[in-house]
C-alpha cells in the first residue's frame, strides 16, 4: 500500500521541472503564500499528466504550446467533472497559466471563473 507521498511522487523528468519552476517562482513578486499555493497546484497538475502519460512517462511534461494546452484543457475538465468548485478551478488555472508562462509556452486559452463553465462554440 503506497502513502500519499509516494503516490504523489513524480518521474525524474518533472521533478526537475518543477525545481525549475519553484526556483523561478523564488525569484519573483508573488507573495510567498502565491508561491506555495502555485507551486503546489501546479504539482497536481503535473502529477495527474504523469499519470496519463502511459506510454513513456520519461517524456516529461509538454514542451510545446498546442501539447501544453491540450494538456491544461484535459485537466480542467478532469476537475470540473471531479466536481471542484469553480473557484478552486479558477486558481488551478491561473497557476497552470503562471507554469506555462514561466516556461516560455505562453497561455493556455483556458478561461476562468463563470465563464470556464460555458460551452465553447
Amino acid at each position: 500500500m503506497s502513502t500519499r507521498h509516494e503516490a504523489g511522487r513524480l518521474p525524474p523528468v518533472y521533478e526537475a521541472v518543477i525545481s525549475a519552476y519553484a526556483t523561478a517562482l523564488a525569484g519573483s513578486t508573488l507573495a510567498n503564500s502565491s508561491r506555495v499555493a502555485y507551486l503546489r497546484r501546479v504539482r497536481g497538475f503535473l502529477t495527474w499528466v504523469a499519470a496519463q502519460d502511459s506510454g513513456s512517462p520519461t517524456s516529461g511534461p509538454p514542451t510545446d504550446v498546442a501539447a501544453a494546452a491540450r494538456a491544461a484543457h484535459r485537466y480542467s475538465r478532469h476537475l470540473r467533472h471531479a466536481r471542484y468548485a469553480t473557484t478552486t478551478i479558477g486558481s488551478v488555472i491561473a497557476a497552470i497559466e503562471d507554469f506555462y508562462a514561466r516556461c516560455g509556452l505562453g497561455a493556455t486559452g483556458l478561461r476562468r471563473g463563470r465563464d470556464q463553465l460555458a460551452p465553447r462554440l
